[in-house]
């Protein structure tokens, strides 16, 4: 089991490659050498981290967009903030149109937790920040020329060299801001544009009964038991007094509209601003996996949060009672038992749209 002074124990797997503190150059390069199972996949591909970082290169900087051909599924599916893609021929053509966008794109690898294996299918969360020249028309708006730099979060299920289910949130509100658009008026420009499925959004109530709701009670010694109460008690209990057990007092959060937070406080005051846009939210925890880093263990958590929208707080002059759906990923990484480095990400351009759609 590996321990290292966190809060939980986690169970011996294989090494696979470490990304971080390392050039990118010398993450393309294959040692040829497998490490880890890998039934169906391409002999060159030596884990599965391997495999997200390389294809990643080969589709995004090297412009090779037909390998989506060779490494998603026909049939695939993908959850984005802005709707649902349910073909490898949706990915070849919102890719395109991507690098459209910014064609001197590069895409540093931050991190990539995974679980799984090569029987059930691996699933991957691959935190990177993405950089490029905005010389192409976007759906926010015309092109800018501007430099843009936004954090992304992919997660994947992948097996025999496919990934057949993604779901993927970037930080458009960073790269909206950017561009030097108003936030508000390009999501009710989106807002106007109808979607191929529209979801359902059925907020939760905070109460059982007439009773508020109790914290999480379970098990706290494994990744998902930690993961679950952190969450439970922070955001749906309100307990903010918890961060200061659960992080360092220098902590440095990244989060979503390419804000940046130092310290406990600071940290408090934009889960609280989020919150306060969507007062009555509930989050719910969807996956849970981790890597073993040069420079720690990181935990990684796709979450759901769900409420109805209130002006004011982190998103601004909102439209005021609309049921929103965020989807939400964070990496946290650990130094021994608290967390000292945390990006949590969520599409502030998309939850306004959805606001001002419903």
């Amino acid at each position: 089991m590996i321990h290292e002074g966190l809060p939980f124990a986690l169970p011996e797997r294989p090494q696979v490659t470490r990304i971080r503190q390392r050039d990118t150059a010398e993450l393309r390069m294959s040692s040829g050498v497998r490490t880890q199972p890998m039934a169906g996949f391409e002999d060159d591909f030596t884990d599965i981290v391997d495999y997200i970082v390389r294809i990643t290169e080969q589709i995004w900087t090297d412009r090779a967009v037909g390998r989506i051909y060779d490494t998603y599924d026909a049939s695939c599916t993908v959850y984005t903030t802005s709707g649902i893609v349910r073909s490898v021929e949706e990915v070849i053509a919102s890719t395109t149109m991507g690098i459209h966008g910014g064609p001197d794109g590069e895409t540093h690898h931050l991190n990539i937790a995974w679980s799984g294996d090569e029987t059930e299918g691996f699933y991957t969360s691959h935190l990177g920040f993405a950089r490029s020249t905005n010389v192409g028309a976007s759906p926010y708006g015309p092109a800018t020329g501007r430099r843009l730099g936004r954090f992304f979060v992919a997660d994947c299920v992948s097996r025999d060299n496919r990934i057949h289910t993604e779901w993927l949130v970037r930080d458009n509100g960073a790269a909206v801001r950017q561009m030097g658009f108003d936030l508000h008026e390009t999501a009710q420009r989106l807002a106007q544009v109808p979607l191929l499925e529209t979801p359902a959004v059925s907020v939760p109530t905070r109460l059982q009964g007439q009773a508020p709701r109790k914290p999480y009670a379970g098990p706290t010694d494994t990744a998902e038991g930690w993961v679950a109460n952190h969450f439970s008690r922070i955001w749906n209990m309100r307990r903010f007094d918890h961060i200061a057990s659960a992080y360092a007092p220098d902590v440095i959060a990244h989060w979503a509209g390419g804000r940046v937070a130092s310290g406990q406080r600071n940290l408090a005051s934009l889960i609280i601003g989020l919150l306060a846009s969507v007062p009555d939210a509930m989050l719910r925890v969807e996956h849970v996996c981790w890597s073993n880093e040069t420079d720690g263990i990181i935990v990684a958590v796709r979450w759901t949060l769900e409420g109805t929208t209130r002006p004011g707080g982190l998103l601004g002059e909102a439209p005021a009672g609309k049921p929103v759906s965020v989807m939400g990923m964070t990496h946290m990484r650990f130094a021994g038992p608290v967390v000292a480095e945390e990006w949590t990400m969520f599409d502030e351009v998309a939850i306004l749209a959805q606001a001002y759609r419903n």
